[in-house]
């Protein structure tokens, strides 16, 4: 008997559909668990990943401070600027405020002095016996009870033209001292900034001596040598107040540095509680300078001092 063909087959469709939800599941599993691999590393690479990230964020914390800082100075810088601008406009005030001053100061009326009568060395004067009974020192027609004296000598260059009578005048200043007078002696000249000479030394007064007195008088002619530069005033008679004298005798040919009207100023109210006679000598042609015989006036007349005028 013949046998029917049939078709033998090793896998049916159940197993195949087996292998393909097989395969689906481990495709799935991959797709899960792969991302993770990827991300994954060992734990010595994740602690420096961790630092770094602590580092950053300390670093951040620093650089915020430091930026919190920077705007702390720069308001502190700011209000400094307005307080140092607040300042400057104070400064600014009071400078206009002094020149204002020292402009009301140059502007105040100085009165015309009185005809001056030259006095002539070579002759000598005549006084009053009353007058001559109660006066120790009178020369050049200055007459004064005082017994210590601080010659200022004007060393300027203009005094170049009158060298000679400067020295005569201060030799004639001397000539009458004794033992029983101090004197000292003070040269100035600006070049440019003052200038002083002093005999015998800064702030002392000499023995009236025949021997000092020959050496005071060595000294003056000294100083004819040395004549140049302007003519600090106001220096020479702030440092002639600095002795203990009883008087000042200022010789000078012509208008100071500083302003007159400051000068008389100045010295007067120095000398208010000090008490110096200040007294005045114009040297040359002083009957030409109205100006420098207004200002040697008024400055003998608001100490009690007497001006007097030497031409050649």
């Amino acid at each position: 008997m013949r046998r029917p063909n049939r078709d033998i087959n090793i896998f049916s469709i159940s197993a195949v559909d087996l292998f393909a939800s097989a395969l689906g599941a481990f495709i799935l599993l991959v797709m899960l668990v792969f991302p993770s691999y990827k991300n994954g590393g060992n734990d010595t690479a994740h602690s420096k990943i961790q630092d770094i990230m602590e580092q950053r964020n300390l670093a951040a914390g620093e650089l915020a401070d430091l930026l919190t800082n920077i705007e702390q100075s720069s308001n502190q810088l700011q209000e400094l600027n307005e307080d140092n601008r607040g300042i400057e406009q104070r400064l600014s005030r009071q400078r206009t405020q002094l020149k204002d001053l020292k402009t009301q100061v140059a502007e105040v009326p100085v009165a015309v002095p009185t005809p001056v009568e030259e006095a002539i060395p070579e002759e000598k004067i005549e006084e009053p016996e009353e007058l001559v009974a109660s006066v120790d020192f009178s020369i050049l027609g200055l007459v004064t009870e005082a017994k210590s004296f601080v010659i200022v000598i004007d060393m300027s260059g203009s005094m170049l033209a009158y060298s000679d009578l400067m020295i005569k005048t201060v030799l004639e200043l001397l000539e009458p001292l004794d033992e029983t007078n101090q004197v000292a002696i003070i040269g100035f000249q600006g070049d440019p900034s003052p200038v002083l000479w002093n005999y015998p030394n800064r702030s002392q007064l000499m023995k009236a001596t025949p021997e000092n007195l020959r050496q005071a008088g060595e000294f003056a002619i000294g100083l004819a040598s040395r004549f140049a530069g302007s003519t600090p005033t106001l220096a020479a008679l702030q440092a002639a107040l600095e002795y203990k004298a009883d008087a000042i005798i200022l010789l000078s040919d012509g208008q100071p540095d500083d302003n007159p009207a400051f000068i008389i100023q100045d010295i007067s109210g120095k000398n208010r509680f000090l008490k110096m006679e200040i007294h005045t000598v114009a040297i040359g042609d002083y009957t030409e300078n109205r100006s420098l015989v207004m200002f040697m006036q008024t400055l003998a007349k608001q100490n009690n001092g007497d001006f007097v005028g030497v031409s050649r």
